[in-house]
């Protein structure tokens, strides 16, 4: 028998429509194969010129230190933290889902005393509840809030919290990782002090680099701690000192995945920021309008829903992995399951980037209709169909 890995490599196609990564467009995979070439060669640094100028557009800001970690999201929230907080340090973090969770567990790691303000999964962060425990602790280094809470499909409307922020003085940590280009962000404007991505969202490249972004005042903090930044890679001291005008050696970038972002971005700055952020908009109401269609409820607040992903109750009696299962199997499609409290309960439909498309949403109905139909779960064939039609008319 030959060892599968004497084969040439060839996955299936498939339609992803999960929390990510989302599908790529074809031109952002071509620019993957272009000559590699050296991360010190001049025409990388304009490449790197080009994706900070792209990033401060997206961002909404004028913020010098604008540049893609190397890693993905989760990276970046280490990154973060790693370089705002200092052992003993306090940070309160807003947690009403998994990733909030994930912030407080990577801040404690960096040795900071973490405080939680919980809200109940499928709710955005309350800002008074913030500016309660806030009062609590008077010298609260950091406060840190998901805007696009991955595992319920909620955003947290920011500019309420960010003031509650803003008036205790602390540092402002933001995790944009579905959220940029999906929904607005405006980092300047609103205040941010520390915003973080992911590139395998809304942006639409593949997964290996996280956009970040830090203010003046964050980048002071940054330059005036106490002690060194425990991680090497992730030291934004050093990280400037590459994307910044001296051009130092700090490691060896991605090439390719840093021209897949710079084709990504390019795609974006084609197509209109706002353009973007609509698109996301428009297939989420008409997947929200099949899906009630078929009766499936929809597990965020309906003020304080997110476009690009969408959190959906597993019906009793059906069972999540076979539902899940012969999509991906039978329709080449891949959708998410539920994280912590959602564990089972729930499926998670994103419609990120280039999966953004009205075809995407009436392909998995389709598909939905059909599976569900067959494990007992009746509906009418063609209904949500004509609901996500009728939404995506409404809207042109």
């Amino acid at each position: 028998m030959t060892a599968s890995y004497l084969n040439e490599l060839q996955p299936s196609a498939r339609l992803l429509l999960g929390p990510g990564p989302s599908s790529v467009h074809p031109r952002v995979l071509q620019a993957m194969t272009v000559p590699v070439i050296g991360h010190l060669d001049p025409d990388f640094f304009q490449v790197m010129n080009d994706i900070g100028d792209m990033l401060r557009e997206v961002y909404h800001t004028s913020n010098v230190m604008t540049m893609p970690v190397s890693a993905t999201g989760t990276g970046a929230m280490e990154t973060a933290c790693a370089n705002i907080l200092e052992p003993g340090d306090t940070m309160v973090v807003c947690r009403n889902g998994y990733f909030g969770i994930r912030l407080g567990n990577i801040a404690e790691r960096c040795g900071a005393r973490v405080y939680e303000v919980d809200s109940p999964w499928g709710q955005p962060v309350d800002p008074q509840a913030l500016e309660d425990e806030l009062s609590k602790h008077p010298r609260v280094k950091a406060v840190g809030v998901v805007h696009a809470e991955t595992s319920t499909g909620v955003l947290t409307p920011l500019p309420d919290v960010l003031d509650v922020i803003r008036r205790h003085g602390a540092i402002s940590i933001v995790d944009a990782v579905t959220s940029l280009g999906g929904h607005d962000m405006r980092v300047d404007e609103w205040g941010i002090d520390v915003c973080y991505s992911g590139t395998q969202k809304c942006l639409g490249a593949p997964p290996g680099l996280a956009p970040i972004t830090l203010s003046e005042n964050a980048m002071q903090v940054v330059k005036t701690r106490e002690t060194p930044v425990q991680s090497f890679y992730f030291n934004l001291q050093d990280l400037e000192s590459y994307w910044g005008q001296s051009r130092s050696y700090h490691h060896t970038a991605p090439i390719s995945m840093t021209y897949a972002l710079r084709e990504a971005l390019r795609m974006m700055m084609e197509e209109g920021i706002e353009n973007r952020i609509a698109r996301h908009a428009r297939v989420a109401a008409a997947l929200r309008a099949g899906l009630e269609a078929l009766g499936l409820e929809l597990l965020a607040d309906p003020d304080y829903r997110l476009n690009p992903l969408t959190t959906v109750r597993i019906p009793d009696g059906i069972d999540d992995a076979t539902v899940r299962g012969s999509l991906l199997r039978d329709y080449d499609i891949e959708i998410g399951g539920g994280l912590g409290e959602f564990r089972g309960k729930a499926w998670r439909i994103g419609l990120m980037g280039d999966s953004a498309r009205d075809r995407n949403v009436l392909a998995l109905l389709s598909a939905l209709e059909t599976i569900l139909n067959a494990n007992g779960y009746e509906v009418a064939y063609g209904s949500s169909l004509a609901a996500a039609q009728k939404a995506l008319a409404a809207e042109r």
